[in-house]
């Protein structure tokens, strides 16, 4: 029989708040699953990148506005290679970094990815430009945001541990 708190009633002692099972402070993660999930996450950005620029000027003979002179690698489809990885690079370090710090990590994660996406998908659009092509690049941008936002969480629900305390 559950513990009756000072000042509850009987049926008050049963009722548990509904929770997101984050508000522990105390959470941590299985730091080696949690980084490997994040390179897997990182290749499958890059792969993504790699397949939209190949398969849209390619195979389709459409052209995707380049990456803004972000990366110096020579070609087009390697700058969407670089960039994918980056982005799911970053997006690793700050889910570990509020996994570590915020109350409602996947919360606040979620925003982060969503806005970092919304602004990526914008880029191609500032200064001069020719809409086929920025439309293209957006679309790449939050199809590369949703996978890392997909399966960074994914990987998060898998290696999210309770600290306990001594």
């Amino acid at each position: 029989m559950p513990t009756q708190a000072v000042g509850q009633t009987p049926d008050e002692a049963h009722v548990q708040p509904v929770t997101s099972g984050t508000e522990d402070p105390r959470l941590g993660l299985e730091v080696g699953r949690f980084w490997a999930g994040a390179l897997a996450t990182m290749a499958v950005a890059a792969l993504i990148g790699l397949a939209a620029d190949f398969i849209l000027e390619e195979v389709l003979n459409l052209e995707v506005r380049a990456q803004a002179d972000l990366f110096a690698t020579g070609s087009d489809m390697m700058a969407w290679v670089v960039a994918g990885a980056l982005f799911a690079l970053v997006a690793a370090i700050v889910l570990y970094l509020l996994v570590m710090s915020t109350p409602r990590p996947r919360s606040f994660f979620g925003w982060v990815v969503a806005l970092a996406t919304v602004i990526l998908a914008m880029v191609p659009f500032a200064g001069e430009f020719e809409i086929v092509p920025a439309i293209l690049a957006a679309i790449v941008w939050i199809v590369i945001g949703c996978a890392v936002w997909s399966l960074l969480t994914g990987t998060l629900s898998r290696t999210v541990v309770r600290r306990t305390t001594a």
